[in-house]
């Protein structure tokens, strides 16, 4: 289940907050996790995408908007400054928005300001992790709950909104996927080839039942390593080690 809105606006501003501090005077160097970006790149993708969500939320928008008037300044020097106020400008909107009022997102099933509740928090603590790894700092832990809510986003409605084309569907072989953290003890599973959309797979929570390969992880580390921001040396793999594998191709297409 999603975590209350009250929780996501306490991860968006402390993720927020530690993003533009790992940021600030390490616009130039590039992001590992992020191929051909910078963190100044970083820094106006995410700016971008607050103030859009933001709009969405504020204006009462049921279709897309677009980005217009979101750009990032032009001076380098002004960006992580105009970071800050769209992280303040879209905290403030998502504190006062009610979750359940209608707003165009890319998941049909969810068409409220809820939604950008949690998409928000959780894209910026993934982006924070980005900008630690293009500062070189170490990583800071993203908090279980909110990890093992991310892991259930990402194998959930995102794959499901991003890979409608056939091809990316498994064989139908019945083959199960367990993902298991601890700290915070969650267990989840992938039904490989029952999905009648999206990759394939049916994502459920429980533990009955047999598994082809099961990944077993700290909730923080199974979550930034489903979005490719974590080495599988974090993990510990049993069973069928190539399927763990094409899981994370798979989801690392959208992410």
């Amino acid at each position: 289940m999603p975590l209350h809105p009250d929780r996501y606006l306490e991860v968006l501003r402390r993720e927020g907050d530690r993003f533009a501090d790992a940021a600030a005077g390490e616009l130039e160097r590039p992001v590992p996790s992020c191929p051909d970006w910078s963190v100044a790149d970083l820094v106006a993708h995410l700016g971008v995408v607050h103030r859009h969500k933001e709009r969405i939320v504020r204006e009462g928008h049921t279709e897309n908007p677009g980005i217009a008037g979101c750009e990032p300044p032009d001076d380098p020097g002004d960006l992580v400054g105009w970071y800050a106020e769209g992280l303040d400008l879209l905290h403030d909107t998502l504190r006062t928005a009610d979750p359940d009022a209608p707003a165009w997102t890319w998941h049909a099933p969810d068409q409220t300001a809820g939604f950008w509740h949690r998409r928000m928090a959780l894209e910026t603590a993934v982006h924070r992790a980005d900008a630690e790894l293009g500062a070189g700092m170490p990583v800071t832990a993203v908090d279980a709950d909110v990890a093992v809510d991310g892991i259930d986003e990402v194998l959930g409605p995102i794959m499901a909104a991003y890979t409608t084309d056939p091809e990316w569907a498994f064989v139908p072989d019945g083959r199960v996927v367990a993902l298991e953290t601890s700290v915070l003890h969650a267990v989840r599973r992938l039904h490989l080839g029952e999905g009648a959309r999206g990759p394939g797979w049916i994502y459920r929570a429980g533990t009955n039942g047999a598994a082809d390969v099961t990944i077993r992880a700290r909730a923080c580390d199974l979550y930034l390593w489903v979005w490719g921001r974590a080495p599988g040396e974090a993990l510990t793999v049993e069973g069928d080690a190539a399927l763990a594998g094409l899981v994370r191709e798979t989801v690392a297409r959208v992410t």
